[in-house]
């Protein structure tokens, strides 16, 4: 399959996703609804100018599939790594630097390939990586506080999405299984999910009008 095409099927899944969602709405205003449905459906890459400059500062290639990613929806990606940090093209110095640091922590000998694009952070402690010396794809490795040597965790990006793409899917079912929650969003942007307890036999999903 070519890289346009996987990065489609993204999408597809991740509209899906948001199409059925594991919770009703709750004290939320219409309007912060249509916002959070945009936010999980409308995907938003970068120009391609913007990813060859990018290229010659850092002096890499990206990857085919990862490039691609980058045009189609690197600057909005729904709930694409939800939890984490995803850099966008001018963050991957910053996260860079980061990732340094955190190594640092554990030995200053420590290092990272000069073609290594840092490119999501994980609560401080962990980061995500991929060498970006051109090719179709190439595999990604993690590297963990106080661990001297990354390991492998996915043979490739694509490899990677998909299995995040994936556990959102069964978290979704099992959650639906279950009845939903109750999802708020305040004005302010936060949002609280309220579980019913199984025992009360309260189904939030059950209460849509269909």
């Amino acid at each position: 399959m070519d890289a346009g095409s996987i990065i489609a099927d993204w999408k597809r899944r991740l509209r899906s996703l948001a199409d059925n969602p594991p919770y009703v709405f709750r004290d939320t205003p219409p309007q912060l609804i249509q916002d959070h449905y945009r936010r999980l459906t409308n995907f938003v890459g970068c120009t391609e100018e913007e990813v060859s400059a990018v290229e010659a500062k850092l002096s890499v290639q990206f990857p085919t599939v990862f490039r691609t990613f980058l045009r189609e929806m690197a600057k909005s990606v729904g709930d694409l790594f939800r939890g984490s940090h995803l850099a966008e093209v001018s963050d991957f110095e910053e996260f860079r630097d980061f990732a340094l640091e955190l190594l640092a922590e554990t030995d200053p000998a420590l290092s990272l390939p000069s073609e290594a694009v840092v490119f999501l952070e994980h609560h401080g402690y962990t980061f995500l990586f991929l060498r970006a010396v051109g090719g179709y794809d190439a595999p990604v490795m993690q590297w963990v506080e106080y661990e001297r040597e990354p390991k492998q965790i996915a043979l490739s990006f694509a490899e990677l999405v998909d299995a995040e793409l994936q556990l959102a899917e069964s978290n979704n079912r099992s959650s639906r299984e279950k009845g939903g929650y109750f999802l708020t969003i305040f004005p302010d942007g936060r949002t609280s999910e309220t579980h019913p307890s199984l025992a009360s036999g309260e189904r939030p999903l059950d209460s849509i009008t269909r």
